[in-house]
């Protein structure tokens, strides 16, 4: 063989050598599993996720009364009329639990908890809670964990009706869903952005990290690094110095919230 020919294929070996290294080490999709598992998927396991958990988890039943419905639907219905394009059709459910939480279930399905609506001083605090959960729905937080922690086969296959065991665990897992740093700087930053959008103060956000944080306690702000979730602190300062548009005037929501509370009970 031609010598130059030979050196010539070594070095277009060695290019493809060098792109096929970048692109593993620095891919263009950071999220590739994101991109293999479609938002359709991704809609059937959370059914099937929310089946399992409203049907074999304790502490999981579902609320619904005329006051509270007409409360989130409005709440919800605004923000969603502010995405934009999305892939997803919104559900939103309330449970019965006095702890102070929310979460994302794939395919557009959030969860709040009866303890999170007491705990909420006004409509528009919860309002901020769900642009964050819904920050993480179209940043694809959860399905991107699922993913990491199960792999595509074992969801697939689930999809597929096998391997009914692991739906449990899967369930188990969304509902402790801890998020890393900067997936949930996403999520805030997505929040603040959707509350603005909405007409509603950014304020609301901090104004509910502030109680939150009284209500768990701090803790020494060396340890930031070590949390998966940013500082409450750091949290609080991003909405107050959240730059609003000029012009931004913000509506109330017009939710007589000490009603809604009392329909929990």
């Amino acid at each position: 063989m031609n010598k130059h020919l030979l050196l010539d294929l070594l070095k277009l070996a060695l290019l493809f050598g060098v792109i096929w290294a970048i692109f593993i080490y620095f891919p263009i999709f950071p999220d590739k599993s994101n991109f293999e598992f479609s938002y359709e998927n991704e809609d059937k396991l959370g059914n099937l996720i929310i089946e399992e958990i409203l049907e074999n988890s304790p502490g999981f039943s579902e609320l619904s009364n005329p006051v509270l419905d007409s409360a989130f639907q409005k709440i919800s219905s605004l923000l969603i009329d502010n995405i934009g394009l999305t892939e997803y059709d919104y559900r939103i459910r309330v449970i019965d639990n006095e702890q102070i939480n929310a979460f994302t279930l794939p395919g557009g399905n959030i969860f709040v908890f009866s303890g999170l609506i007491n705990f909420s001083e006004n409509p528009e605090e919860v309002a901020a809670v769900l642009s964050h959960e819904i920050g993480h729905v179209e940043k694809r937080h959860v399905v991107s964990k699922l993913v990491k922690e199960f792999g595509l086969t074992l969801l697939f296959s689930i999809l597929a009706g096998g391997d009914a065991v692991f739906l449990g665990e899967l369930g188990k897992t969304v509902v402790s869903s801890v998020f890393d740093r900067k997936q949930e700087k996403e999520a805030d930053q997505y929040g603040l952005e959707l509350l603005v959008k909405s007409r509603i103060s950014p304020t609301a956000m901090a104004s509910f990290f502030r109680r939150v944080k009284r209500e768990l306690g701090g803790y020494d702000e060396s340890l930031e690094i070590l949390m998966t979730h940013p500082h409450y602190n750091s949290r609080i300062k991003s909405s107050i110095e959240y730059k609003i548009p000029d012009g931004f005037s913000a509506q109330d929501l017009e939710i007589d919230w000490d009603r809604v509370k009392a329909s929990l009970n």
